[in-house]
């Protein structure tokens, strides 16, 4: 992929729109320095300098897809919160449009917080409900993918093991999205892909490969073998597997395998590089290339991702100059 044809794509998106339905997820840093140990207990005191926030799991796809250029609505749930106003607000000022969120006061928002001195996580702290929406909070999402679907063009969904998945709102969203011509990219966790069957393209990471397969990927043959055994099964017309600094496989109905090679990088922080890659995927897809030439730009974007500390959305700016230094 030369620059030209990423301005190309970034140019063939515009005014197009994707419908992210996923796990909403806000991601915080509490930072602070830490010169003494607690008289308490055997550990850090931190003094808190300062906080900052951003949207996670399926709202980092979102916050990247709206970067990269298109327009992006989210559907999701959240908790009657200040994690959640904090999340809402956040996208709403990044532009993504949020009227398919819906509140749920019985739960809390998703919410990771990490406690960071001298740059260094001491501790994580995480807020979250795993248990599976009631069919009052399903029946308010499925009437939100309704109204957000009709005017979008490809659904994407982002999984995250929160509640969404096992609500059985993947397989109905999949199936209405199908039903209306809209194409379909999914990150599913590996122990949900049965809810993930008919997707257009999937993409998982290679420990997640691992565990769905339920084998250990050892050489290049198991992966291969793994790949198209998880691509048949889920029905899935395309399957991507990121390996890291090996680059990606490819697995296409039909095709053979096909290696995505890594785009080299200085890495600081793989943080929110899968979100990053499922993202520019889509993007790709959205503006009607191929899958690979699709997992060539989410190589690149998680490449361009990892050279930031912290979840940070990649710009179509980022791809651009990642490819003028290579």
């Amino acid at each position: 992929m030369d620059n030209i044809s990423v301005q190309r794509i970034l140019q063939a998106v515009k005014g197009r729109r994707v419908v992210v339905l996923g796990d909403l997820m806000l991601d915080e840093w509490v930072m602070g320095d830490a010169s003494r140990i607690s008289p308490e207990a055997p550990v850090p005191v931190v003094r808190f300098a300062q906080r900052m926030t951003a949207p996670g799991g399926a709202a980092n796809v979102a916050m990247n897809l709206l970067s990269l250029g298109a327009e992006v609505c989210i559907v999701g749930v959240v908790g009657d919160d200040e994690g959640g106003r904090n999340l809402t607000d956040e996208l709403n000022k990044a532009g993504v449009q949020t009227g398919g969120v819906v509140k749920d006061a019985s739960r809390c928002t998703t919410q990771k917080t990490r406690i960071m001195a001298q740059r260094q996580q001491m501790v994580r702290v995480d807020r979250e409900t795993e248990e599976p929406f009631s069919p009052e909070v399903q029946s308010r999402l499925r009437r939100s993918m309704e109204e957000q679907l009709q005017a979008a063009d490809l659904l994407c969904i982002s999984d995250y093991d929160k509640g969404l998945a096992t609500s059985g709102l993947m397989q109905w969203a999949i199936a209405h999205a199908a039903e209306n011509g809209k194409k379909i990219t999914a990150g599913p966790k590996p122990q949900n892909s049965a809810a993930f069957q008919g997707a257009g393209f999937a993409s998982l990471n290679e420990k997640e490969a691992n565990i769905a397969a339920g084998v250990r990927l050892t050489d290049d043959a198991a992966l291969r073998r793994a790949g198209e055994q998880l691509r048949a099964q889920s029905q899935w017309q395309a399957l991507a597997i990121t390996l890291g600094a090996r680059g990606a496989m490819l697995f296409e109905e039909g095709k053979p395998p096909h290696p995505i090679p890594a785009h080299e990088v200085e890495v600081f922080d793989v943080a929110g590089a899968g979100d990053t890659f499922l993202a520019a995927s889509t993007l790709g897809i959205l503006a009607g290339v191929d899958n690979a030439t699709a997992c060539v730009l989410g190589n690149r974007a998680a490449a361009a991702s990892v050279r930031h500390v912290g979840v940070v959305a990649v710009t179509g700016q980022d791809l651009v100059e990642l490819e003028v230094r290579s």
